[in-house]
């Protein structure tokens, strides 16, 4: 599985796009640009020889092999491809520049000029009669774009009207509600899908799925859980309103910063509320309340004597398990087995004890997405939620 190699050719190739859509090609930001996606291109072909990068089914293939993660993290850049006609891209080493650069025009729509050199060709691979291996993926998939989609769409009406509309959020939940419980297994997996570049969107999907699959888990019915996932998904609707210096401070924030953080549960809730609707006082109370401790510490704070709404209390296991597997600029991301460790620890006091119980017989010891090493020195990544919390079922040689 080459998903690493594609992953930061793709990232390089976006970039590309971005600079030419911008400047010209002998700008030096875009000169920088072209010799990255050259190296992450060589670095792709020095693994695999050839590169058939194909789409079906709404994911990308690298040599008939599914790609995932990869999917997911590029699914406006597959979407860029599809609208351009594009079905496979084929890469032969050694991969000339100018081919490469008129890729990068082409897909980004600041060209009409096709690769003329040979080594990048358009189309000439195809997956016809490849049966999908993988139809259960493939529809949590679509949903997990619908709500990345949604979520987009979200945040960007309210950084620039300081309103939500919150219908398209409610579709993707219930989309992923439906598949979270016919397809959970799948569901799990993909909540380790992370975005270094969209870390917040990616968490609040990741968070969603957690919380509705924590939530079939303790027996929680449809009805009242969709308002949870709403809630799940925009629990960090409020951080627009926080400055994207405080948000990416890599230090010890000062009391200034801190007091910025934390107001965000309460723009989010305000936000949530002002859009109206059935059910939006759950979601609202998720946002609000998904930094509250179960000791009635965290913030808001709350005496001892009232606990944070149940809902909140899933939101807040899973909203924190997601965050310490992701890496962000001022950390690196921990083990799923980690995470489990953390949350477990804090038990009692940060989370409410009966809900830790049962996220972690839900995950089991080893997690969806976690690295194994066997006794045979094979190397695994766990795929299926188990029937036994330290009997993973089902792996795949990576």
């Amino acid at each position: 599985m080459k998903e690493r190699e594609v992953s930061q050719f793709f990232r390089s190739l976006r970039r590309l796009m971005r600079q030419l859509s911008l400047y010209p090609v002998a700008h030096p930001l875009t000169v920088d640009a072209g010799i990255t996606a050259e190296a992450a291109a060589a670095d792709l072909l020095s693994s695999v020889g050839r590169a058939d990068i194909a789409i079906f089914d709404s994911a990308f293939y690298l040599n008939r092999v599914v790609l995932p993660h990869t999917s997911l993290e590029y699914h406006v850049l597959l979407r860029d491809m599809q609208a351009r006609g594009i079905d496979s891209i084929t890469l032969d080493a050694p991969l000339s520049h100018d081919d490469l650069e008129d890729l990068a025009a082409f897909i980004g729509g600041s060209s009409d000029d096709l690769p003329a050199d040979g080594t990048v060709r358009l189309n000439d691979f195809s997956l016809t009669g490849l049966e999908s291996e993988e139809s259960s993926m493939s529809a949590v998939r679509r949903s997990y774009t619908d709500g990345i989609d949604a979520l987009r769409g979200v945040t960007s009406t309210m950084a620039s009207q300081g309103s939500v509309e919150l219908s398209a959020v409610v579709d993707a939940v219930e989309g992923l509600f439906e598949h979270a419980v016919s397809h959970s297994s799948a569901s799990l997996l993909l909540s380790t899908v992370k975005s270094h570049d969209e870390y917040t969107f990616f968490h609040s999907v990741n968070t969603c799925i957690l919380a509705l699959a924590t939530g079939r888990m303790i027996g929680v019915d449809k009805e009242s859980l969709v308002p949870v996932g709403v809630g799940a998904v925009l629990h960090d609707i409020g951080k627009v309103a926080v400055s994207a210096a405080t948000l990416n401070y890599p230090g010890r924030l000062d009391e200034g910063q801190w007091k910025e953080i934390q107001l965000h549960p309460q723009e989010g809730a305000l936000a949530i509320l002002a859009a109206g609707g059935e059910g939006n006082e759950i979601a609202a109370t998720v946002a609000l309340e998904h930094h509250a401790r179960f000791d009635g510490q965290g913030y808001p704070s709350y005496r001892r004597t009232r606990r944070p709404h149940i809902f909140s209390r899933i939101v807040s296991v899973v909203d924190t398990y997601d965050a310490i597997t992701t890496r962000r600029s001022y950390r690196r991301a921990e083990t799923p087995a980690r995470a489990l460790d953390v949350v477990l620890g804090a038990a009692g006091s940060a989370y409410d004890p009966d809900i830790v119980k049962a996220f972690i017989a839900m995950m089991g010891v080893f997690p969806p997405g976690s690295i194994l090493r066997l006794k045979t020195g094979e190397t695994v990544v766990v795929t299926e939620r188990p029937t036994e919390p330290d009997a993973p079922l089902a792996t795949f040689i990576v």
